[in-house]
């Protein structure tokens, strides 16, 4: 049967109700003819059918950390550890118990216990005992190694932004993924909170100098992207209130992938974001969203871009082609 590749809204809707119902364990055979003889209208009904279907396939590679009730992907491998079903989760998150801030979110992710942590939604400033300060964003993670001869900083996970206090006599370096970052006296902010392995560094106030596979001076006001494999991007032009605005809870995108926009809306949100569907994460977004409030955030990219946002629960939001 011929069918088109992305049914109506209100059709994908009511044929993700089905599955939900069907797969609640309290579906009677009436359900199951009931949704048969839905899909068999119109081929429009049908490809709803399948592609809510397929999204339910789909979440089957999410599972719920033990320790933390935070949901991640990667069931699939391990569906005896997880303890959570498609079922338990798109039918009755309400019970799950999402982790939602501090530590205990971070020590389900985490092999190695970090020395400064901060959960969902949270942001959180600490001074250094060089007096440095720095500012966590959500979901982040640092390790520390100071000594009499250096400064040694670890991002392990997420983003933050540096205020390092002069020491010429130890020098302040900042590791995260493939790059490195040594201040020259300045103020930074590094984003490794971006789902591909890569990360963005931002200079608000002097110089840094940026490693990878090359080696480059950044200034106030610059910006660069380190691949995953250490490959350094061009340098752009980012000001200062753009690459600090997370700081006041927001994001401030100027011509950025909605990739970028959704890694930053993750860390405040209590479940999952998930981006299905070819090209979706290319699209290019100008806009000021609220991080603190994700959902809310997600409605108004729909509103101006050509995607649609799927609740199937509390704790799952799917991200798709209009």
């Amino acid at each position: 049967m011929d069918h088109p590749s992305h049914p109506p809204r209100a059709l994908s809707d009511e044929a993700l109700a089905f599955i939900v119902r069907l797969h609640s364990g309290e579906a009677q055979p009436a359900d199951r003819a009931a949704f048969a003889a839905w899909r068999g209208q119109s081929a429009d009904h049908e490809a709803a059918a399948r592609e809510a279907e397929q999204l339910w396939g789909e979440a089957s590679d999410l599972h719920q950390d033990r320790r933390t009730g935070l949901i991640r992907p990667g069931a699939a491998a391990r569906p005896r550890r997880s303890g959570l079903s498609r079922r338990a989760m798109l039918g009755g998150a309400a019970g799950l118990g999402i982790a939602g801030a501090g530590g205990a979110w971070m020590a389900g992710l985490l092999a190695e216990r970090p020395d400064i942590a901060t959960g969902t939604g949270e942001v959180r400033t600490v001074t250094l005992a060089d007096r440095s300060r720095v500012t966590l964003n959500a979901r982040s993670a640092l390790a520390l190694d100071f000594s009499p001869t250096r400064r040694g900083v670890r991002l392990m996970t997420g983003q933050a932004f540096f205020e390092v206090a002069p020491d010429a006599a130890r020098p302040f370096e900042v590791t995260a993924g493939a790059g490195r970052v040594r201040a020259l006296g300045t103020a930074f902010d590094i984003d490794a909170n971006r789902g591909d392995g890569s990360l963005a560094v931002g200079v608000t106030e002097h110089a840094v100098e940026v490693t990878g596979t090359s080696t480059l001076t950044l200034n106030a006001g610059e910006r660069v992207e380190i691949a995953g494999n250490g490959r350094l991007g061009p340098v752009t032009l980012q000001p200062a209130d753009v690459t600090l605005a997370w700081r006041s809870g927001l994001f401030i995108a100027e011509d950025r992938p909605l990739a970028d926009i959704l890694a930053a809306l993750r860390p405040y949100h209590a479940g999952w974001i998930i981006a299905r569907g070819e090209g979706i994460e290319a699209l290019r977004v100008n806009a000021v969203l609220d991080l603190r409030t994700p959902d809310l955030s997600l409605a108004a990219l729909a509103q101006g871009l050509p995607i649609r946002v799927i609740q199937l629960s509390p704790y799952l939001t799917v991200v798709s082609a209009s």
